[in-house]
């Protein structure tokens, strides 16, 4: 979804809100909103239209439904289960909403179990049961609710694997089967965006390989393949099957669903540190199961997923000496910035983040250490002074200078030019939101406007902002602003807010957007 129909779309669920919140009658559209606000995967106002709604008709249970798997989403795993109890027992078996309540508990009992740190706990291994009690009886019930099904082969096949005789008397096979001959019943023209995902997942049951690639290069190779539909089977594929560990094809299928998330708009990929060199260190799948998933364009795509992951190895984390983690940075060549001597290996990030006196929120170069956790999550680094900094109402940037030098780690190349804002255009962020872990960040990610050539008009002399749409949050102050082609660095990123930003080039309004500082823009203040 583009920025533009995002935009409206948060409109209409603030207008809305206040109707039902003023006691208006609500609307068939602003229920059916809830849905738009989900597939989109907006999940705060739809919170809070669901919440409004729900007050108003508490008997609505498609709009409870809906609430309880907007909790899911935000991590209010035991708000979600008392809410899908109560509606679970409340409908009748008949309604299509009790079976839907019931899948969705299962949802949410299956995240408590995946969440768990320790597998092997009681309350992990309770949740397990919980949800495969849950999944079986609407599938049992109706063996069209195929989505149960699938899960409930799924979670039979990895209590197997941790030799838990949960359910004993299912067979992961058997269950598997009887979802494939369901799905083939469906006639084509009746098939949803989930058939073919359904269908991978089943034949995974099977220990089919070659039916699982087939049903994922139906699926993923689909040029109208939405990221919501490709995350959810990513979730899928890496947290309920683990794929990697069953064969080593199920680690080719991993990496390529991440990389077709990633050249779809409205994904988000967040991948710790761990795991992100596992990916880097992997081998590219085999030639044929790349054409068999991606179709012909698979090594391609491959290729520019691998360049994104060694980019990742060029950002760092910058925290203080007490390990609060403030922000991010990237590592730059000398050289690109101006600076002497050229080959000297530099990190770039906010003034706000890293400037001589320390102002709030930022830390002085002594207090300051980095880390690439990307490559190595035990090697620190030290800051021996900033080289050059410019202030936020101007560059917001400050250029370090380390007291060891940096090795293994290439420097990120930096683009000559901004893309031209257009409906396709697309920016990619590496950074730590939140202060957590290394992320891509990749949801809404259109490239919104920017005051650089031929049409720009910055009010600020030798500053050029770009403004994009990602999901950053504190924590991502510094980080590199990618191009979609190359993993060109055209920005660095620092600030954002979901409304209120100004526009640019005297247009006027605000929109929901964040913001960076053209990269030559920097390169040009330094010379």
């Amino acid at each position: 979804m583009e920025a533009d129909a995002l935009d409206e779309l948060r409109a209409q669920a603030t207008q809305a809100l206040q109707r039902v919140q003023g006691f208006g009658d609500v609307l068939d559209h602003e229920r059916d909103l809830l849905i738009e606000l989900r597939n989109a995967r907006l999940y705060e106002p739809m919170g809070q239209l669901a919440e409004a709604i729900c007050r108003r008709l508490p008997a609505d249970s498609r709009s409870r439904r809906l609430y309880a798997q907007c909790l899911i989403e935000l991590g209010w795993i035991t708000a979600a289960i008392c809410v899908l109890k109560a509606q679970a027992a409340r409908l009748p078996r008949d309604d299509p909403e009790h079976a839907e309540a019931l899948g969705l508990l299962g949802r949410a009992y299956k995240q408590l179990f995946f969440d768990a740190t320790d597998k092997a706990s009681d309350a992990a291994r309770d949740a397990l049961k919980q949800a495969i009690a849950v999944y079986r009886k609407p599938f049992e019930e109706n063996p069209d609710n195929t989505w149960h099904g699938v899960n409930l082969v799924a979670l039979l096949a990895r209590a197997r694997r941790l030799g838990l005789r949960l359910a004993p008397d299912l067979q992961p096979a058997t269950v598997a089967q009887e979802v494939i001959d369901r799905l083939n019943r469906v006639p084509p023209d009746q098939r949803d965006e989930w058939f073919h995902p359904t269908l991978a997942q089943a034949a995974l049951g099977l220990d089919d390989w070659d039916q699982v690639e087939a049903a994922l290069n139906t699926f993923v190779a689909d040029d109208h393949a939405q990221a919501f539909q490709i995350a959810g089977t990513l979730r899928q594929f890496t947290q309920v099957w683990d794929v990697g560990a069953i064969d080593a094809r199920g680690l080719g299928l991993i990496d390529i669903l991440r990389a077709r998330l990633l050249q779809v708009s409205g994904g988000e990929l967040t991948l710790r540190p761990a795991a992100l060199r596992r990916a880097r260190e992997r081998a590219e799948p085999e030639p044929g199961q790349l054409e068999a998933v991606l179709g012909e364009f698979g090594a391609k795509t491959f290729r520019w997923w691998k360049t994104g992951l060694e980019r990742a190895s060029a950002v760092c984390a910058i925290r203080s000496k007490v390990g609060d983690r403030v922000g991010t940075g990237w590592l730059v060549r000398a050289g690109s910035l101006q600076c002497t001597p050229e080959d000297e290996l530099m990190v770039l990030t906010n003034f706000h983040v890293v400037n001589e006196l320390g102002a709030s929120p930022g830390l002085p170069p002594d207090a300051a250490e980095l880390v690439f956790e990307a490559l190595d999550a035990s090697r620190v680094y030290t800051v021996k002074a900033i080289a050059w900094s410019s202030p936020p109402e101007r560059h917001d940037a400050s250029l370090l200078r380390l007291n060891e030098p940096v090795t293994g780690i290439a420097p990120l190349p930096l683009a000559r030019a901004l893309p031209i804002v257009e409906d396709t255009a697309h920016v990619y962020v590496i950074g730590h939101p939140g202060g957590r872990d290394l992320a891509f960040s990749l949801q809404d990610n259109a490239l919104i406007d920017h005051e650089g050539p031929p049409n720009g008009a910055p009010p600020i002399e030798g500053v050029c902002r770009v403004h994009y749409r990602a999901p950053t949050e504190g924590g991502s102050s510094g980080s590199p602003v990618f191009n979609a082609a190359l993993w060109e660095v055209i920005a660095l990123h620092h600030k954002g807010g979901k409304i209120g930003m100004p526009q640019l080039n005297g247009k006027t309004g605000t929109y929901g957007a964040n913001e960076g500082i053209w990269i030559q823009s920097i390169v040009a203040a330094k010379k």
